[in-house]
């Protein structure tokens, strides 16, 4: 019953450094977030409870009431912790944040590390209100005792004797009130505990290869679906710390914008590891290989968004340059597609660094507030503060015959190396090369920013033999779709960098093969071969698009259909005169002979 309990405490042997402990203890167990925040920090506050002869039930109550006062200040610990990590005691921090052992303890959790503060504050002054509440209690009841005739004689009666052990428990013994007062410490170790702790120290390290898998798997898929923006499945995962290998069965992870598809799925990953690593909470993957992957499947149960919701698109361009909205009727498919590219490559880059100090601080500050809304203060980390080596690396990755349903006909031969969540520590080029089996595609792209010699981030994709009705069922002009027919090769090579998003700058040259154009009251031409430029800068998910029209009518010259782009003029020429008017239809036959490749006007 929680009246004895409370009695024994009250009339019992416990001392006020017992009931301090526990109130202290009690007070910072309750507002640690969690074991996935700070599995180390949890343990270790657990062992102290049970080693320091601390009264246990107190603890208990004290932590349960310390659980619900941390989740209604919950934003308090969180700037907490922000004043902690990234104040003036941050150099004390960071080192543990990556030493051995203390890496566990979740320090760079700002809730956890808040909450350690607010937790020892409120534990201490829980501890002194409790300790001078029971040390005046029993004050009373001494000076009772000894001055009290009356008093002793009533407490002496049977039926008072089995009323206070029924409700309250029992007494205190042969001690007095005045001799428990006179006890201030007590046996401060309880030997009972010290043999936990050390049951617990062997049990863990003879369990390391069970309780690996498990930790392994919770941060692995953690860090995959902040990565991927959507639910992340994982049927198994196998630690051998002895032989130094991570094998993975079963991964899936959910397409963002089709949570019925897997974007990647595949049957097994292999990878050697390091196990002091894992002791300082990073996960290098020296050599990872993917065996039976594919793209495009088929889910049997719908996975779920993970993270924030997609970015705004940037406003509309100025001037000529247009969007994907202006050419194409899918432009949001293609638009969810790019931004899935661009999470990736954002991933890639690892945390954003900005030049000047203020910058810094100011960006963090945005950066902190926006994933506490997005992810909740509980899962905000203070990622600028790993120093050494990043937390999750992948130095080589290979995958072969990955099948997809973009190519039904083909596999993908993906190749990966350097990639990690901070590349700027791990100071090697990251890397990503995609190769189908019949050379339809060749995709590659570098992080040389991070090189030993820092240099543009370049990307480059080639698509062979990409047939030309799959795309221009989303062209329109004049809302008739312009081309049809034969096949378009893409050769696109440039750079992009990391500023307000991906920023990319790619020119791109489209070769049509065997193509008819089909334009407004202009007969179809067939155009044996057209090599287009075109211009994509920008954000990636929402690049402006420019096409020289002088080099697109000079392209069709070239190509043999320069009927119809004399077709193409002497139509326009006839709209605008009929429609305008003269004068402003000689302005536009000036206009059109530029655009279509007529002779240009020579100012006086």
């Amino acid at each position: 019953m929680i009246t004895r309990t409370v009695g024994r405490i009250l009339r019992g042997k416990a001392t006020p450094f017992q009931l301090f402990t526990a109130c202290v203890l009690g007070a910072m167990l309750g507002f640690i977030p969690g074991f996935a925040q700070a599995p180390g920090m949890m343990i270790a506050v657990m062992l102290l409870l049970a080693i320091l002869n601390a009264n246990l039930f107190l603890g208990a109550i004290v932590a349960s009431l310390s659980k619900l006062l941390s989740l209604l200040i919950l934003p308090i610990t969180f700037k907490v912790g922000q004043l902690l990590l990234d104040g003036p005691t941050q150099g004390l921090f960071e080192p543990l944040i990556n030493a051995p052992v203390f890496a566990l303890f979740g320090f760079e959790n700002y809730v956890a590390t808040g909450g350690l503060a607010l937790g020892l504050i409120v534990g201490l002054v829980a501890g002194s209100v409790v300790v001078f509440g029971i040390n005046t209690f029993r004050k009373r009841m001494a000076a009772l005792e000894k001055g009290s005739e009356r008093f002793n004689q009533f407490t002496q009666k049977r039926w008072v004797k089995f009323m206070v052990l029924v409700f309250v428990g029992g007494g205190l013994g042969k001690l007095t009130y005045e001799q428990v007062l006179a006890k201030k410490v007590g046996n401060p170790i309880r030997m009972l505990g010290v043999v936990f702790a050390a049951l617990v120290v062997v049990l863990l390290v003879l369990l390391q290869s069970f309780a690996a898998g498990p930790i392994v798997s919770a941060a692995l898929q953690r860090g995959l679906e902040r990565a991927n923006g959507a639910s992340v499945d994982l049927e198994g995962v196998d630690v051998d710390l002895k032989g130094q290998r991570l094998t993975i069965t079963g991964l899936a992870m959910t397409d963002p914008k089709a949570l019925d598809t897997d974007l990647f799925r595949a049957d097994k990953l292999e990878a050697q590891i390091s196990g002091a690593n894992l002791l300082r909470k990073r996960l290098q993957l020296d050599r990872v290989i993917v065996s039976g992957a594919s793209s495009g499947d088929k889910r049997a149960h719908p996975g779920r968004l993970v993270g924030p919701p997609p970015a705004p698109l940037d406003p509309e361009p100025v001037g000529d340059a247009k969007t994907l909205d202006d050419y194409l009727r899918e432009a949001k498919v293609w638009k969810e597609r790019l931004a899935q590219a661009r999470r990736w490559l954002e991933q890639l880059s690892g945390p954003a660094e900005t030049a000047t100090e203020t910058e810094q601080q100011e960006t963090l500050q945005d950066r902190l507030e926006r994933q506490a809304r997005e992810l909740g203060y509980s899962r905000v980390r203070a990622t600028h503060l790993i120093q050494g080596s990043p937390t999750f690396t992948i130095l080589e990755l290979t995958a072969d015959q990955v099948r997809t349903t973009e190519l039904p006909n083909e596999t993908l031969a993906i190749t990966a190396r350097n990639l990690s969540t901070h590349p700027s520590l791990l100071g090697q080029t990251p890397e990503l090369r995609i190769e189908s089996s019949g050379q339809t595609v060749q995709f590659a792209t570098q992080l040389a920013s991070f090189a030993t010699t820092p240099s543009a981030n370049t990307l480059s994709l080639n698509y062979r033999g990409l047939p030309t009705d799959r795309v221009a069922a989303g062209l329109v002009v004049g809302g008739t779709r312009p081309i049809s027919g034969g096949t378009i090769d893409l050769a696109l090579q440039g750079t992009w960098e990391i500023q307000n998003g991906v920023q990319v700058n790619l020119p791109l040259q489209a070769t049509l093969k065997q193509v008819t154009f089909s334009l407004p009251s202009v007969q179809p031409t067939l155009v044996d071969q057209l090599i287009l430029p075109i211009g994509l800068a920008g954000p990636l998910d929402n690049p402006r698009i420019r096409v020289d029209e002088k080099a697109f009518a000079d392209a069709l010259v070239k190509a043999g259909a320069g009927k119809l782009v004399n077709e193409l003029r002497g139509k326009a020429e006839e709209t605008l005169t009929r429609e305008v008017g003269d004068k402003l239809g000689e302005q536009g036959k000036g206009l059109l002979n530029n655009i279509l490749g007529g002779q240009k006007r020579t100012n006086n």
